[in-house]
């Protein structure tokens, strides 16, 4: 079997971690079985720092303008009007309250979760989750769909009804922050569970997508500092040069760029089911792969 050069091992991992960050099957999932599944080496800490610091990139690239108006807001700079900085500031508390959740369970239980990173089992048993989830969130939303149909109003069963971004809730936000909280187990999808969730609590899908993008950004800002000192570790990045590690960086923020972009125009007429089958399929591929490849390592 012909062994593919490192440079490319490390394109495929930017690229897997820049599209599966931010569409619903879990990034960490991936990087997880895909090492499992082709025979690669672990990726080093450091260079998943090195990744995660792509995907950021990418979403403030993304909602840039997002951003500048909430920073406008909240510091009541650039000329704003009342109802603008109050929804600036409103808009940043529920950020703040969303994130609380992934703080806590990371600091506490980090070393826990770092574990789950070494069995692509466990992955793929998190991932019929993530397929439950946005399952069961697409069916509440068909049903919410079907009887805004009975009252005669001008939809569809296919449509993206729900709450709009502006209706999010403080509760909303502390229990799509649980939600996010619960991607720190690898296979369990952080946009997949964020959105799901939301649209459980009412919001449409569009909606929920915004708000799983925007609160992102905290967490994965967040998840890099503490794990900077990984970038000092003397194992460096691992198996990949520092040219290399760039290349699959810069991989990442294209892919998560486009994986963002492509998200929400689906979302706006289309649902998740397709996400929920191709995780549902990932996971048991790698358990039946798991059959004759044993555990990681043991061959």
């Amino acid at each position: 079997m012909t062994e593919i050069p490192l440079w490319l091992q490390a394109v495929a991992l930017g690229l897997v971690q820049g599209l599966t960050e931010f569409l619903p099957v879990s990034s960490s999932g991936h990087l997880v079985i895909a090492p499992y599944l082709f025979d690669w080496q672990q990726p080093s800490l450091a260079f998943g720092v090195a990744l995660h610091v792509g995907t950021l990139v990418a979403v403030i690239a993304y909602f840039r303008s997002d951003l500048v108006f909430l920073a406008r807001g909240v510091l009541g700079v650039g000329g704003l009007g009342d109802d603008d900085r109050r929804l600036a500031r409103r808009t940043t508390v529920l950020l703040a309250l969303a994130s609380l959740p992934a703080a806590v369970l990371g600091l506490s239980l980090g070393s826990f979760f770092d574990e789950l990173f070494t069995d692509p089992r466990s992955a793929a048993f998190a991932l019929f989750v993530t397929a439950a989830l946005l399952l069961l969130a697409e069916r509440l939303r068909a049903r919410r769909a079907a009887a805004a149909l009975e009252e005669d109003r001008e939809v569809t069963p296919a449509d993206d009804v729900g709450r709009h971004e502006g209706t999010v809730t403080p509760l909303d936000a502390v229990v799509i922050g649980a939600a996010q909280a619960l991607a720190l187990v690898p296979g369990i999808s952080r946009a997949g569970a964020t959105m799901a969730t939301g649209m459980l609590r009412g919001l449409s899908r569009t909606a929920a997508a915004r708000f799983s993008f925007l609160m992102s950004i905290p967490v994965i800002a967040g998840a890099g500092l503490l794990e900077v000192p990984a970038l000092f570790d003397a194992e460096g990045f691992g198996q990949f040069t520092l040219l290399e590690t760039g290349v699959a960086t810069l991989a990442a923020a294209a892919s998560g760029f486009w994986a963002i972009r492509y998200l929400l125009r689906l979302v706006a007429t289309d649902d998740l089911r397709g996400f929920a089958r191709y995780v549902l399929l990932l996971g048991l591929v790698t358990l039946s792969a798991s059959l004759w490849l044993g555990p990681p390592g043991s061959a």
